[in-house]
């Protein structure tokens, strides 16, 4: 038996049901510019809820009609890892690009923030103390044993002041005299 979605009476029947929908949607929003209220009660966020909601769904329903319920194909970027498991060895789904982290590196940031950071050099975390950032590390480190934790032997110097860069005529000299 085919699916009640495919006929053209169901979609005929989806698409009406998405103008009825925004159409309640217009009543809802005219009524609730009509309140004029200073304070927004309880009535004015129901009236906000009920357009918001209809017209959302009264707008895919028009639009896409029986197509609302077409089966998408997922790139591979975006599939679940644990469904490579699932199936035999030759339909195996292909790993990202993205190179998995061999090191986590638990630090302290110019801010003087707590950080851990992959040996790609992404920041995964920005953390208030130490102890809060080895934790987060090792949980990240849990179950994958090719990954390590390290600690960095300091962070850069922060510049205190201000950096100026001269008048206008020494920075014009000086382009001229490296160019």
């Amino acid at each position: 038996m085919a699916a009640w979605h495919r006929s053209r009476r169901a979609d005929v029947g989806l698409r009406a049901t998405g103008l009825l929908l925004g159409s309640l949607s217009y009543v809802a929003f005219a009524r609730l510019f009509a309140l004029h209220s200073a304070s927004a009660g309880i009535l004015a966020y129901g009236l906000a809820t009920i357009g918001f909601m209809a017209g959302s769904s009264g707008s895919a329903l028009a639009l896409l009609g029986r197509h609302l319920f077409d089966e998408v194909e997922i790139g591979t970027r975006w599939q679940h890892r644990a469904v490579a498991s699932h199936f035999p060895q030759s339909e195996t789904i292909p790993a990202m690009d993205m190179p998995e982290p061999v090191m986590l590196v638990v630090g302290r940031d110019v801010d003087g923030d707590w950080t851990v950071s992959d040996s790609v050099g992404g920041v995964l975390g920005r953390f208030a103390s130490a102890q809060a950032a080895q934790r987060f590390a090792e949980a990240e480190r849990r179950g994958r044993s090719s990954v390590t934790v390290a600690t960095s032997a300091g962070s850069p110097r922060r510049i205190d002041g201000r950096l100026s860069l001269g008048s206008a005529g020494q920075a014009s000299r000086a382009g001229i005299a490296r160019g």
